[in-house]
């Protein structure tokens, strides 16, 4: 039999200094059984209200938008997070129609260790991608950019698309290409991200104060896109081991 534990808590008032402190002055604990049978009287009622909403959102979600070879999620660099930033440079470039120099999706916004061989539903994007995460471009100074890049050295590597190498010593990133050249500090670069890195998230401070354009298009959706698009093409979606960052 299930139990509920509530607790009582009396609080004291102390007001020192004309200010407030609450502190607690003591607990006490009751439990209460619930009974199964009407528990499981509501839950069929519940049930049966959420059932047509629940077989349409199961038809949706097991849709099956494409075909994938094995990609997995691991550090510095994967073939998962490879095919997410590859996306995301891609559909950046077609959103705003800027030449965009690489893009970059934070390694925990990836929720799921693997897309296996075979059919990719709707439902697997959700997995891979379940937050509300759209694609940010910001252009800024090589400066920042360094800020950024060391950033990712510092959490053992970020999904990164293809035109970018570099490698990790001692937690900061050296030897970065861009497009097949030297990194600059004193230029501008344009890259595409998610939002949520785009206003500070995951440490990102630098980037609070930077212009930026945050399109209607949530990540999401356009790597549905991208799976869509391939199967269109007859091809199932998949990438390599580049070395695009090397962690040394």
């Amino acid at each position: 039999m299930k139990r509920i534990i509530i607790l009582f808590i009396t609080v004291s008032f102390l007001l020192p200094s004309c200010k407030s402190y609450y502190t607690v002055n003591k607990t006490d604990g009751q439990f209460y059984k619930i009974n199964k049978k009407l528990d499981a009287s509501k839950s069929k009622k519940i049930e049966s209200i959420i059932a047509p909403y629940k077989a349409q959102l199961d038809s949706k979600m097991n849709e099956v938008i494409g075909y994938a070879e094995y990609m997995n999620k691991q550090r510095p660099e994967s073939t998962l997070g490879n095919w997410v930033a590859d996306v995301i440079a891609e559909k950046a470039t077609e959103i705003s129609g800027k030449k965009i120099d690489f893009a970059v999706q934070n390694y925990g916004g990836l929720r799921i260790p693997e897309i296996t061989k075979g059919p990719v539903t709707i439902g697997k994007i959700y997995e891979l991608m379940p937050f509300q995460n759209f694609v940010a471009i910001i252009t800024t100074k090589g400066t920042i950019i360094k800020q950024f890049f060391d950033r990712m050295a510092q959490y053992g590597g970020w999904p990164i698309s293809k035109n970018v190498k570099y490698k990790i010593i001692n937690d900061k990133a050296v030897d970065i290409t861009i497009n097949g050249k030297p990194f600059d500090l004193n230029a501008e670069y344009t890259i595409a991200l998610p939002d949520y890195i785009a206003n500070g998230g995951d440490k990102c401070f630098f980037f609070k104060d930077q212009k930026q354009y945050i399109t209607e298009k949530l990540i999401r959706d356009v790597l549905i896109e991208a799976v869509k698009e391939a199967n269109a093409k007859g091809k199932p979606i998949s990438s390599k081991i580049e070395g695009r960052v090397i962690e040394n």
